[in-house]
């Protein structure tokens, strides 16, 4: 049975050339009839024109003068948005460096008064502080705690300059490649011990200024040394008149970064400050509750008595 059945599908007549010839020429989906040789087994396809069939694809559209002008606004719009949030972001960042900056100089005031049983000299207005061989120059605060920050190998004052503070204008007090600082110490409490100041977390040793200078700035100042009331008595813990605008803890966002008695270091608007805040008490012509308000050369008494 299986052998008869083989005999009959082999003997089964195949398809003529022209019936397998038709089904080679005939699309199947369009029924369109190619031309196609009878006789050949097999047909190539005629060679395509590729300049023809690029020219006969539909031009591409360019953009109209009107639509750059709604992307370049878009973009503008953008920007705008973008550029205050990123100027932002870039000032804290700053504002943090400097912050960490007083953190250290907090700590190298800690260790310096417990290695002297007192706080740094009182030396003030002195030029290329880092220089001790400058013309008038005279051991001062931010040389004496220098070592408790970058030791004795290379003298820098780097630690000294809050990233936002800009050079002065004054070209006889700009930085100098070894004296840079833009924070001020208070002149109230140098050369006193710790012991003699009550509640060392509120009063603070040292403030910011906007600009970057050349020399050892104390701030309050000693009232005589600007010609201002007598010994013990003390001006300028904040400067609206040299310049037209608050240079003193006035860096970051209408406020500063201020270094404490204590040792720590904390960000305050200026709107917050008071005289009494550096030590002051009332004076002839300041009291203790002043604020940025009050005059730069009010003259106030120091709050705590002699060590």
């Amino acid at each position: 049975m299986e052998t008869s059945l083989t005999t009959s599908i082999k003997s089964k007549p195949s398809h003529s050339p022209l019936v397998w010839n038709y089904f080679l020429s005939t699309d199947a989906i369009s029924g369109i009839k190619l031309p196609l040789n009878p006789r050949a087994k097999s047909f190539r396809a005629k060679p395509v024109n590729m300049k023809t069939f690029e020219n006969s694809r539909p031009a591409r559209a360019a953009f109209t003068l009107i639509e750059l002008l709604v992307v370049i606004a878009i973009i503008a719009i953008l920007a705008s948005l973008l550029l205050p949030a990123l100027a932002k972001a870039k000032e804290k960042g700053r504002q943090a460096r400097c912050l960490s900056n007083q953190r250290q100089v907090g700590l190298a005031l800690t260790l310096y008064e417990g290695d002297f049983q007192k706080l740094p000299p009182k030396a003030s207005q002195v030029l290329d502080f880092m220089n001790p061989k400058a013309a008038g120059w005279r051991n001062n605060c931010l040389y004496a705690i220098s070592p408790y920050l970058q030791g004795e190998q290379r003298k820098s004052s780097q630690v000294y300059v809050c990233p936002t503070a800009k050079k002065a204008d004054l070209p006889e007090i700009r930085p100098t490649e070894t004296s840079a600082a833009s924070y001020f110490p208070n002149a109230v409490v140098m050369e006193m011990s710790l012991g003699h100041i009550p509640n060392p977390s509120e009063i603070i040793f040292l403030q910011e200024c906007v600009w970057l200078i050349s020399f050892t700035a104390l701030r309050p100042a000693v009232g005589p040394d600007f010609g201002l009331g007598t010994a013990n008595q003390y001006s300028y813990w904040h400067d609206g008149a040299t310049a037209k605008q608050e240079l003193y803890s006035n860096v970051h966002n209408a406020g500063g970064n201020l270094t404490f008695m204590d040792g720590h270091a904390e960000y305050r608007k200026a709107a917050k400050l008071r005289a009494k805040h550096f030590g002051l008490a009332d004076g002839p012509s300041g009291k203790a509750e002043d604020t940025q308000k009050a005059a730069s050369t009010a003259v106030y008494r120091s709050a705590f008595s002699a060590p």
